[in-house]
């Protein structure tokens, strides 16, 4: 007969799983994250795409996180990451308020950019471009993706 390891596994707990009551000493912190997200979702809103609270506690989970661990990434590098994973995979049509979605949603990553043209045709290859310069590059770049897929085929996706 094998006799069963024990082991702890603590590690593997959080100690953020109700927004209102387990954050309450960085309030501050919470504060700030929601913030932007309003902005984003004001963005969203546009297209019918905006996050509830199920994400937006998420993403101020994953931000509280990575501040409590000596700031692993930056918070704009976590930002980034968080609208590549739960902001721009709910994105996806062939409506033109998508476009409009995509360009504002672009202009916001980069730090409110306002030197895009829209009407070339072109305007995710100058997203592309542009991106490493922004505040969110990843999110950016593929947002130049998706909106060169939106200009060559009429619809875009996360996911192609």
């Amino acid at each position: 007969m094998v006799t069963p390891l024990r082991f702890q596994n603590d590690f593997l707990s959080t100690e953020y799983l109700v927004l209102a009551t387990d954050c309450e000493k960085e309030k501050d912190f919470v504060i700030q994250v929601c913030d932007e997200l309003q902005k984003v979702n004001a963005i969203l809103r546009k297209a019918n795409a905006y996050v509830g609270y199920r994400v937006r506690d998420e993403i101020v989970f994953y931000m509280l996180n990575n501040k409590n661990a000596e700031n692993l990434l930056t918070y704009e590098q976590a930002f980034d990451n968080e609208i590549m994973q739960k902001i721009l995979p709910r994105i996806q049509g062939s409506a033109t308020a998508i476009k409009d979605l995509l360009i504002e949603l672009f202009k916001y990553c980069m730090g409110n950019y306002s030197g895009l043209d829209t009407e070339s045709g072109n305007a995710g290859k100058q997203m592309q471009t542009l991106a490493d310069s922004a505040k969110y590059p990843e999110s950016a770049k593929k947002i130049g993706y998706m909106m060169t897929r939106y200009e060559e085929d009429g619809f875009t996706s996360y996911w192609l």
